[in-house]
Order: structure tokens, then sequence, then C-alpha cells
């Protein structure tokens, strides 16, 4: 029985359908055809509900008696009404009226509902009114469960398009619970112009479409329904903690919906699904109305870091965001799925805790080193400043009295992560192993918070830490129980089986033995292993890098550690990996990007190991990642096109969201350096820009008018575009050159040639294609910036020498100058570059590269991460690769064999070394190598050229070719790699290089 106390308004509506002797439904309807005859089925006590033609009066419907489907005896059709019409006023749950103008069964179900969301485009509701008149006699209180039973029981799968929504909240709603409604509110207005209002259950009835939305205990209406529906209760099994139940139930001719939550967070996750169940239409809403959603997150903790990056204000040059603007950054992910928001102190604080949501608050252990404290500086990894050394007991304990400045008057924070590194931490001997220094510290830093903040949950993260400092932490967590913590953070930096420049410095190998479902799992499942029964592991994934990252484009090929050790080849996939060559030259490494499948799979490898994730994010161009994972984390049984149909509905609307999902994988791939496919050919390039284009065009106005979103979806196409024709110009042109180059070395007149190409140069500029690209770029950008505060920063960045036309123009002008044979030479360069001649063999160092006499030595490409000035464009692309080695004593190393005893030989070789940043280059004092042919010294201490590579040519020692083999190995200078331990790993992990070679010619002379 329904509780008396509710208001009469409610009991009425919800059982308004049942009890039809007591009221009188005015329902108009826009219909798109001509006729005004009447439709309708023979029945008992048939209602008449009047229609509005377009333009003209009313033409009746006739309707089968109230919940009571017909009998099919003999009943048919009245009219000519069309047949999606006549099946949407009389589909009954799993019951259609009989007649020649019915759907076939197979239409009617319940299991496509995308169909009922295409057929509310064509039968529209102008209005919904419903009014009482005086109730019958025989209809009263005691009845109400009855009428409900009998609506409850007509649950069809028919669409409802509104134009009005009340959203009811309890008597003893929360704070939150009214936050909630009012963003659920201010959500449909702005997706659809539709009037939607908060109001509370003893409110006055209010004429729009019915939302129930609150926490049972808290809404006596929704606890009726759910008793006279015989709903079972939301419980912490069924559906779990932050669970909701969303469902629909017949009241009159709108759906009443039930958006329950078995806590604040269960409710505004009923209001995420609510939204994503929705079409919006201009000025209207359609929801299908046999919405039936119990459910609960998968993991507890689901969270991320969110706001602009300092390179979207700098190099995007984009306005920066209010605090509305960011807080819309939260809202969006917390709809979601999200349930943690890393922040601050101050007002985001406030309103990210006003919807019932957690917040996290990080803590460098080691970080803020006094200026007057020089003393007290750490040996951080990589050599940057600002850390204390925790071994010091004054600077331990000036860290620890800042840690409680920070945390004694601030705000209650649901976490707080004590970062152990990048950057952070300490490699000197003091602190030797530092994750016990480190672990030791944070509890005493856990004691101080938890005088303040009891319910606060402390974790750290391992990143960058070693195998010693990891067994450290595992030996002390296991003495005794250790009640201050709550979980093990991993972060960039804390796998023990993957290989990254500048984190780790040692690996677990003992973990290789078998695969298992590859490399990424293999760590966080020994470290749940390891772990004490009261402690969790729980991510801190980087999924906001494209490049040089945790589960980015790695870019260089795995290096031995300080022990010698590289990993397995069946882990090299994750190394392979490669950005494209051309586009990496122009995003910057928080550039926007998506990738659903590759982070699919990362996700799946993962998290079977953790209680969840609160990601790291350095901006908003991550939307697509940021989004997927906390979907993921909320139903990780989502397949990844399941998730990527979902994302394209959510943001850019039923029409356009199978353009966009395929743009969304198209993107993906575009971005990788595929072989045999280099961008210039690459047809998916314009396949992207029109899958997005078209959804552009299939997105009616509302969708399109704020989407700031698709914006930059377009930007991103646009710029492909234009560095793809870009790239294409200078191919075309390379090539041009190539083929006349190749005419005059067979017909002469070498002088007269160069002249005529040289001007060819000056062609290379911008095309009117190119233009338009740029244009409608730079035109999308302002519009996102305006709408959003984003804009892509490839935009600023595209005038490059793809491929090194830079060479080539200094190649011919070294020719123009040269006499004789080395005129001729120099040029047939250009047009047979790799060719070393009959007998001889061509080397091109680096990732991926075929190298086939390459011994020993580290491929190395791009940079780490790219820097333009790191190495000068105007090298050709198999210049600016290479293989490198560090301290070791071996160098670079290429063995030939099956050489020709009785020939003599010559070695050219491509040499260049990189420009380093300001924050390197202080200890980046390697300028030269020697190089041996066997063990003798063909070139001494020759200083490579810095950024512009050059050729090199020696000749090898007949002695050294006699037995038909030959060595050729590079060592580093002697002072190079030298210093105390500490000096050479920051050395090490900065990306210092001991030998380097770009390429190789061994020819016969």
């Amino acid at each position: 029985m329904l509780s008396v106390g509710l208001p009469a308004w409610v009991l009425m509506k919800m059982a308004l359908l049942s009890a039809q002797a007591c009221f009188t439904t005015n329902l108009l309807w826009d219909f798109p055809w001509d006729t005004r005859d009447t439709v309708g089925c023979h029945g008992q006590a048939p209602w008449g509900l009047p229609v509005r033609k377009r333009g003209a009066g009313e033409t009746t419907v006739i309707a089968c008696r109230a919940c009571f489907p017909c009998t099919g005896k003999g009943y048919r059709p009245l009219s000519v009404a069309p047949p999606e019409v006549w099946e949407r006023i009389h589909f009954f749950k799993g019951h259609r009226c009989h007649g020649p103008r019915m759907l076939p069964a197979s239409r009617n179900s319940s299991k496509n509902p995308f169909f009922y969301a295409r057929l509310a485009a064509t039968i529209r509701p102008v209005r919904f009114i419903a009014t009482l008149e005086r109730p019958s006699p025989m209809f009263s209180l005691r009845s109400l469960p009855i009428f409900l039973t009998i609506l409850l029981i007509a649950t069809g799968a028919t669409a409802l398009t509104t134009f009005e929504v009340d959203i009811i909240i309890g008597n003893t709603a929360t704070p939150v619970e009214r936050n909630i409604a009012e963003l659920l509110a201010v959500r449909l207005r702005e997706g659809s112009g539709v009037e939607a209002r908060v109001r509370a259950l003893s409110d006055s009835p209010g004429k729009g479409t019915t939302i129930f939305l609150g926490i049972l205990a808290h809404h006596e209406a929704i606890a009726a329904a759910f008793a006279d529906a015989r709903i079972a209760p939301l419980t912490d099994l069924a559906p779990g903690p932050e669970g909701f139940l969303l469902q629909t139930l017949r009241t009159d001719d709108t759906p009443l919906i039930l958006a329950s939550g078995i806590d604040e967070r269960g409710c505004l996750y009923a209001v995420g699904e609510l939204l994503r169940q929705i079409i919006f239409h201009a000025d209207s809403i359609t929801i299908l109305d046999d919405l039936r959603v119990r459910t609960a997150p998968a993991f507890e903790i689901r969270g991320t870091q969110y706001g602009q990056s300092g390179v979207a204000r700098s190099l995007a040059k984009v306005r920066p965001w209010t605090d509305d603007e960011s807080m819309r950054a939260v809202l969006d992910y917390a709809l979601a799925g999200a349930n943690v928001f890393a922040t601050g102190p101050g007002p985001i604080y406030d309103r990210i805790k006003s919807y019932g949501l957690m917040t996290l608050r990080s803590f460098g252990a080691n970080t803020g080193l006094p200026a007057d404290k020089p003393e007290w500086n750490a040996s951080e990894s990589i050599g940057r400043t600002g850390y204390v050394c925790l071994s010091i007991p004054e600077a331990r304990e000036h860290m620890i009295r800042k840690c409680e400045a920070q945390f004694r008057n601030g705000p209650s924070y649901d976490f707080v992560k004590f970062q152990g590194g990048d950057g952070g931490g300490c490699e000197d001997d003091k602190c030797k192993p530092y994750g016990l220094t480190f672990i030791k510290t944070v509890e005493k830093m856990a004691e101080v918070i938890h005088q303040y903040h009891p319910k606060t949950r402390i974790y750290f993260t391992n990143q960058k830490f070693q195998n010693a400092d990891d067994l450290a932490i595992f030996d002390y967590l296991n003495e005794a129980p250790r009640d201050w913590l709550w979980a093990w953070g991993y972060g960039p930096g804390s796998d023990a089986n993957s290989w990254q420049p500048g984190h780790r410095q040692t690996h677990r190998m003992d973990l290789f033995r078998y695969p298992g479902y590859g490399p990424y799992g293999l760590y966080p499942k020994e470290i749940l292993r390891q772990l004490p029964r009261q402690q969790v592991l729980v991510y801190y994934n980087e999924i906001t890098h494209w490049k040089y990252a945790q589960h980015a484009y790695i870019q260089m090929y795995p290096r031995a550690d300080k022990n010698g050790d590289l990993p397995p080849h069946w882990s090299h996939e994750i190394y392979e990996r490669r950005p494209d060559q051309f586009l990496t030259m122009v995003y910057n490494r928080l550039t926007f990007y998506a990738w659903p499948r590759y982070y699919h799979r990362v996700f799946n490898d993962l998290m079977p190991y953790g209680v969840g994730d609160i990601t790291h994010s350095s901006g908003h161009h991550d939307h697509f990642n940021q989004w997927m994972w906390q979907r993921l984390l909320f139903n990780p049984r989502m397949t990844v096109e399941e998730v990527v149909d979902e994302y394209c509905r959510t943001w850019f609307g039923p029409e356009a969201a199978d353009d966009m999902a395929a743009a969304l994988f198209l993107l993906e791939r575009n971005m990788e350096e595929i072989p045999g496919e280099p961008l210039p050919v690459k047809n998916s390039i314009d396949a992207y820009y029109d899958h997005v284009k078209a959804a552009g065009e299939k997105m009616p106005a509302h969708w399109m008018r704020n989407n700031w979103i698709w914006r930059e979806y377009m930007q991103k196409g646009a710029l492909d575009c234009y560095v793809q024709q870009s790239a294409r110009q200078q191919v075309a042109l390379q090539s041009h050159i190539e083929v006349r180059i190749a005419e005059a070395l067979v017909q002469g007149d070498l002088d007269a040639v160069i002249d005529e190409v040289l001007p060819w140069f000056s062609s290379v500029g911008e095309t009117r294609e190119m233009q338009e690209v740029r244009e409608e770029a730079t035109r999308l950008g302002e519009e996102s910036n305006v709408l959003y505060g984003r804009r892509n920063d490839g935009l600023y960045n595209l005038e490059h020498d793809f491929i090194g036309l830079g060479w080539l123009q200094r190649q011919l002008e070294r020719a123009r100058a040269a006499i004789g044979d080395e005129k001729r030479e120099l040029l047939r360069m250009i047009t047979h570059y790799e060719d070393p001649g009959p007998g001889g063999y061509y080397d091109n160092l680096g990732t991926a590269n075929p190298a086939p006499n390459v011994t020993f030595g580290y491929p190395y490409d791009h940079g780490q991460p790219y820097v333009s000035r790191m190495l000068d464009e105007g090298n050709r692309p198999s210049q600016r690769s290479m293989h490198f080695t560090q301290d070791e004593d071996q160098g670079v190393t290429l063995e030939y064999r099956d050489l020709d005893p009785k020939a003599t030989y010559k070695i050219r070789f491509t040499l260049v070394r990189p420009w380093f940043q300001e924050r390197y280059a202080m200890r980046m004092n390697q300028q030269s190598e020697a190089i041996y042919a066997d063990d003798v010294v063909i070139a001494d201490n020759i200083e490579l050229p810095l950024q512009m590579s050059d050729f090199f040519t020696f000749d090898i020692p007949v002695e050294a070719t006699k037995d038909g083999k030959l060595t050729i190995r590079f060592e580093h200078a002697p002072d190079v790699a030298q210093g105390d331990r500490v000096t050479v790993e920051q050395w090490r992990n900065s990306g210092g290089w001991g030998t380097l070679v770009s390429e190789a010619w061994l020819m016969k002379k």
C-alpha cells in the first residue's frame, strides 16, 4: 500500500492510466501525414485522443481501453494511418492490435530500442497535459495498489518525446541530492531547450514528464513505487555500493521515471545513465519508456586529474578556464562514473564535495628544497633540483613540518597520495635503499595527517624506484600491521617489467619466465602477491601523453638497465609501436588524441589486480581516453566497440555516432607509424577527415551549437590533412629532383642541371588546398577556444622539413662547388643514396630500420621526447635515427661476413650528435668518439657535428678484411661517463650517450 502521506497529485498520477474514469488526458500529436482520417481499433469504452495535423484541424485517434490490449477478434484499423504510427499507438507489452497495417513482430522487440528512437522522430507530441476531474465514487486510495499493479504490467518498449520535465526530489532530500537534481535539469535544458524543473514531492503538481530522483529512504514516492511494483530494494550486493536503479513505470500517457541511488553518488550515476539514454532534440527530448537499468560500478576507485595544461595555454594559445568550466570537466567525468578528483583547497574542492564526490591531494615526500639549505639537496634520478634528501635528519623533519602545515588547517581529503618519484626521490648512498627511507618518512607524515583528518586514506607511489627499494618496502609492510597505509600506488615508472628512458634502472627478470597476458600485468600481480592483506593496489595510470610515456609510444627501443638486463623478445611489441614520424614533428606530447583499442588492451591487462585507478591527466586533450577509462572502471566488460559507440552517441548524438566511431578508430591508426605506409600515402587521413565532416553535417543544429569536442576532432582532421599534403608536396619535389639528376648523370652537363633544379626549392609552399584546411582548422580553433578554452596546438607548428629537403639542397650546393669525380659522386648519392655498390653493405641504424650488420647498441629515434632543436630537420630521416651506447665499455658494433679477402674497402658513416635542453646540458660533455676496424684505430677522437649530420669516410686496413671478416666498433671518449655512481646514473637517465652512429656504408674501393 502506498503511503497516504503522499501528495494526492502524486497518487493520482501514478494510477492515472488504470483509474481512467477519474481522468481526462489530452495528448496533442504532431503527425507527419496530411489526411484527416480517423484511426483506431474497436474496443470497449474507446478513448478519443485529439490529434493536431500540421497546418490543419484535429484528427481523432481511437485507441484501445487503457492498458487492456485488443482481443484481436475481428478488430482492424479504420483508416490509412502509416503503420509505424499505428504501431506506436497500439503497442502494449508484446501484444499488438491486429490489422493489415501492423509491423512485423521482429520490429516490436524491446531489444531494438533504436527503432523506437527513430520512430519518435516521426511522431512527436506537441505537449502533454494531465488534468484531474471529479473522482469516481468507486475510486479510493485502497484501490491504488491494484491500479498501479495493472499499470506496471503494461510496460511496452515505446519511446516518449516530451517538452517538459519535472524532477521530483524527496521531502528529506540532502543538499547533495538537490544539487544532482539541479545538474540533471541544467543538462536537459542545455541539450535540448526542454523545460526542466526541480520540485519537491510536497510541491504542487507539474505538467511535464516526471522523474523521481533520490535515495529511497529520502523519497516517499520512490519507496511507494518500490513497494507496489515489488522492486527489490537496493543493497550493497544488489546492485552494490554507489549503485542505482533507473526504471520507467507507466502512469498516464508518459512514463514515470524512477532514478534511485543506493546512496548520493548512486543518484549521480543514475543521472549520468539517464542522460546517455536520452535523445536530445532542438526543443524536446526522447526517452525510451522501457528503461530498466540496475547496476553499480565494478571498481571502488574511479578518478582522475582535471584542468588545462600549461602546454595548451602556451602552445595552443587558449584562454584560461573559469571555475565553472573546470567544474564542468569534473562533472562530465563524474557522470561517466568517476568518484575521485585530484584538487587543492578552494572553491572547486567545495563544489566537488557538494556532489558527494571524493577528493585527492598529492604530496611530494621530499619535494621543496628551502632556498637557504642547498646542502639538503637530493640526488634526484635525472638531476632535477628542488628536492630534499630525507636521510638528513633536519631535512626530514623539515618535510614532516611542511606536511603538517599543509594539512593542519586544510580541508579533509578522502585520499592523500605520496609520490615516490617522477620527480622526486634520492639516489645517493645515504638514502639506500631509498624505498625504506621514503616509507618510514611517509609513515610519520601519515600520523600527522591522521591527527587532523583521521578518515583520510593514505597511499604512495613507487615511481622510479628500484628493485631494492620495492623489496625494502615489502619487508617493512610485512614486519607489522601498518594500519595507517591504505594502498600501494602504481604509476609511471612503477613497472619493474618494462623499459622506459629515465625510469627504472633495475628490473624483475624473474617474473619473465612465462608471458601470461603480456608484460603489463606481470608486476601488478607480483605487488599484490607480496602486499599484506590489509593493503590494496591502486593505479595512477598515465593515458594523457601519446609519446614518451608510461603507456604511450616509448620512442626508444629497450636499452640495457644498470644490471645489463634487457626484456625478452615476446615483450617487444610495446616498444615497436612508433609514432608517425611526420605527425610527431607537429604535435606536442599533450596534443589532442584518442586511443580506443590500445588503451582498452592496457586497461584489461592491468586492472584485474587493483581496486581502481585515479589516472594522471595533464590537460583536457585526452578527453576520450579519460572518459573511456571511467566507463570501463564502471563496467569493464564493455567491448571497445561498445565504449566507442556509447561515447559517440553521448557527445555527438545518434545521427552522427556511426561516423564518429569510425573516425575514432582511424585516428588511432593515423597516429602510428605503419611499415610500408608512410603518412603521404595513408588513405586513412582523408577517411578520418571525411567521417568527422559527415558527422558534423548529420548533427542537428542544437547538437552542433556548443559542441567544442566535435570541433577538436575536426581540427585534428584538418591539420592532419595539411601535414599530409605538405609531406606529399615535399616527396614530389624530391622525386622530381632525383629523376632530373638521374637523367643528367646519363646525359652529362651536371653544372647545368644543378642550376636548373636549385630554384625548385622555392616552389615549396602552401597550396590552395592546404590553405583551405588550415583556415578551416583556424576557424574551428577559434570556436572551440571561445566555447571551452580548447584548440589544437599543431595549428601553430605546421612548417617543417619533413623529409630532409635541407640535406638535398645542401648536397646540390656541395656538388656545384665540387669538380670531376667528386661532383658526380655527390650527385649519385642523391639518386642512389642507400646503394653501397657491388659487394658492399648498407646499414640504416635506428629503431625498426634495416641494419643487419649491427651486433651491439640500442636503437634510438625521434628524440626523448622529440624536440625539433635536438636534430636539424635538414637531416634525411635516416640521418635522424641512430644506434647508441651509454657507459658500456663496448660501443656500437657492426660485424661483416663473406667479404672479398682480395678487395680493399672503405667505410662511410653518417654521424651527428643531438642538442640537449638546458636542464640536461650541464652533464653532457660527450662530443667525440673513436672508431676501430678490428683492433686498428681508423678515427681517433673524431668530433660529431652538432644537430646537422655529415659524412665521414675512412679506408679499411687490408689486414682487417683478409680473413673475409670485419668488426667495426666505436669507443666513447675517455672523459665520458666518469665520476661517482650517482653522477653517472643521472647522466644515463637524462639521455647520456657514449657512442653514436646513424648510417654505415661498407664499400669496395
